[in-house]
């Protein structure tokens, strides 16, 4: 292995280890007030690989890498770590109700202060493959909602990964849930629309206070 290569591999060392205890202090503040958090998000145990959401972009690329496969043909001096990414569920038609809670996803993000620039948005757009956006949402994203990225992912794919962590009788998609992956790309976290911005807000700020690095 040459030396920047090794490099890499005590960066990434020391990139794993703050994002882990981000998420483990958060599964201890879970449990540690678990009467008092049932409004907040759900843990997803274990975590997903973001690839798993196979999010494309309008040409049909992936969107995302996996970890591994990402700092494979880097060297250290070139890494440079991803942002938390907020991966918002939806379809080509986003109605008011979906609109509305965009709306405040926006809100919260600049929220976030000196730490907006950590966390990333996506719309995913969910149906066949780069189903484009209706003429109203396409104008709604233009005027409103320019900074949030627009992705794709396949009904059929996404439904099916979403399954082993969803209530059956629950449609995540048609409910806008929101998921939360760490600069790593693993999926821990989602919120319902039972969750408030505030509740989001309070979760994003406890993960990005015990994570230096995204």
């Amino acid at each position: 292995m040459d030396r920047n290569k090794l490099k890499l591999v005590f960066l990434l060392t020391i990139v794993a280890l703050p994002i882990g205890l981000a998420t483990v202090s958060y599964q201890l503040m879970q449990g540690q007030s678990i009467s008092s958090t049932s409004n907040n998000g759900e843990l997803i145990i274990p975590v997903i690989d973001i690839t798993e959401f196979a999010m494309q972009n309008s040409d049909g690329e992936p969107v995302f890498q996996s970890f591994e496969t990402m700092v494979a043909g880097i060297d250290a001096e070139d890494y440079v770590p991803r942002p938390w990414s907020l991966l918002f569920l939806g379809t080509k038609s986003c109605d008011q109700a979906c609109g509305d809670r965009l709306f405040y996803l926006r809100q919260l993000h600049r929220l976030l202060g000196a730490d907006e620039s950590r966390v990333a948005r996506y719309y995913v757009n969910v149906g066949s493959a780069q189903e484009a956006l209706d003429p109203r949402t396409q104008m709604m994203f233009s005027e409103a909602f320019s900074n949030m990225t627009v992705v794709y992912s396949e009904a059929e794919v996404l439904g099916s990964r979403l399954q082993s962590i969803i209530t059956p009788s629950v449609d995540p998609i048609a409910e806008h849930y929101i998921f939360v992956a760490d600069p790593l790309g693993n999926v821990m976290l989602y919120f319902t629309p039972d969750n408030t911005a505030e509740e989001i807000l309070e979760d994003l700020e406890t993960l990005l206070d015990r994570s230096s690095l995204g």
